[in-house]
């Protein structure tokens, strides 16, 4: 019988066991698909950035970069193993930030001062002088290309902050391995195409997990990582009902044009996140740039039931809206006849946040609500959902006197009290971001 069962072998699933494994406790990773980090995972445009609406969000995608960083490290990955282990790798472009109207600047930079995030803040002249490929326009707000007004002439010019320090994972799916394959080292097993229809309990403590095909699994501690699927488990749990936070699965794409010379990842290309015009985008080595929508107003949600029902290709209705509009931020781009991309599935908290927390029903844990923004800081969500198992198992009141979590590479302290199931009054910028 193994101490815990994690469900879902993504990047959180991943990232838990082999923290839970390195510290003493025996696990088993069950998964519905046929490989490692294949759902959410896999679709992720894997950025990692800081600018976040809480300290807590500042603190965890700031120690998770320095992870990001020493990734053979964080792994235990020696140099001789680098040759037949390949490791996903962290591309450092900066990231631009263009704001909405009336977005709240202060907020943002004023916790990545409080944390010591470094970021410039550039005037118009200096962003033409640093982004020449780019129109630093004013285009706002954000419209659908069925607009009549779409192709409006701008009014007035852009200035935004740039984070030297951001970039993306090259390889997410690989990254999810890289962290399962590492846990496996240290004893985790891992079942693939099993499918939890139960979680079985005895009054208020969970005894394990049913699968599809009849087979109990026992186990004093069960944590849901299900990512799209994991509001269907906490139904199972019967735990929905007392969280004032839930989570809802969102079908998101993400497209792939190629880049313009001017703005390649080899020339000035950086991240940008473009809040007045209604995008984000990635500038890839293999000469591409991926783009995503910020949920802007005029693009509508696409709430899902059923994530095993969802179209994984793109469609030319959000290639039209999320690729038209970088092409007026990027002029040089040239629209491909085909979308070009992929979609996948988020599972969306109502402030964006991610719970990462206990539940009422004793020994059953969350790391859910990622929200497509989440993968970055999959190096320390690991530590957490441990630090969090260890102190509730030894009779810790953690809705009482939330976990603190030391990081250890950046000094900071992560409060677990921001990423509650019950929490209330966050502030959110209301994007995914990668």
């Amino acid at each position: 019988m193994p101490d815990i069962v994690i469900v879902g072998a993504g990047i959180m699933g991943s990232s838990i066991a082999l923290e839970l494994q390195r510290a003493g406790f025996s696990t088993l990773v069950l998964d519905k698909s046929n490989a490692i980090g294949a759902g959410s995972t896999s679709a992720s445009s894997a950025v990692i950035r800081f600018g976040f609406s809480t300290k807590a969000g500042v603190v965890a995608a700031w120690e998770s970069k320095h992870r990001w960083e020493k990734w053979a490290d964080y792994l235990g990955v020696s140099k001789k193993d680098k040759k037949t282990h390949p490791l996903a790798h962290f591309h450092r472009t900066g990231m631009l930030f263009l704001e909405s109207d009336g977005f709240p600047r202060d907020l943002f930079l004023g916790l990545m001062d409080e944390v010591g995030v470094p970021y410039e803040i550039l005037d118009n002249a200096k962003l033409n002088e640093r982004f020449p490929a780019l129109n630093l326009s004013c285009f706002w707000p954000p419209r659908s290309p069925k607009d009549p007004n779409f192709f409006t002439d701008p009014d007035g010019e852009m200035d935004g902050w740039f984070t030297p320090d951001a970039g993306f994972i090259n390889d997410p799916q690989l990254a999810a391995k890289n962290l399962m394959d590492a846990a496996v080292r240290h004893g985790a097993e891992v079942q693939l195409r099993s499918t939890v229809v139960n979680v079985i309990r005895n009054n208020e403590r969970v005894t394990g997990v049913e699968l599809a095909d009849g087979v109990k699994i026992n186990s004093p501690i069960v944590i849901n990582a299900a990512g799209p699927w994991s509001s269907v488990l906490n139904r199972l749990a019967e735990v929905e009902d007392e969280m004032r936070i839930t989570t809802r699965p969102l079908r998101q794409e993400v497209h792939s044009v190629n880049a313009p010379n001017q703005f390649s990842f080899n020339n000035k290309g950086a991240l940008i996140c473009d809040l007045d015009l209604g995008y984000y985008c990635v500038p890839r080595p293999e000469g591409t740039i991926l783009t995503g929508g910020v949920e802007a107003e005029c693009d509508p949600m696409n709430w899902i039931d059923n994530p095993d029902e969802v179209l994984l290709s793109p469609t030319l209705e959000l290639f039209e809206a999320q690729v038209w509009r970088m092409c007026r931020r990027i002029p040089d781009i040239e629209i491909p006849r085909q979308p070009r991309g992929l979609a996948g599935v988020y599972d969306v908290t109502r402030d964006w946040l991610p719970i990462y927390d206990r539940t009422q029903l004793d020994g059953f844990y969350v790391a859910i609500g990622t929200s497509g923004n989440q993968f970055k800081n999959a190096p320390i969500v690991g530590q957490a959902i441990k630090e969090l198992v260890l102190a509730c198992e030894s009779g810790h009141d953690h809705d009482y006197d939330p976990v603190q979590v030391s990081c250890y590479l950046t000094g900071e302290t992560l409060d677990l009290g921001a990423f509650s199931r019950n929490r209330t009054d966050t502030i959110s910028s209301g994007t995914v971001i990668g």
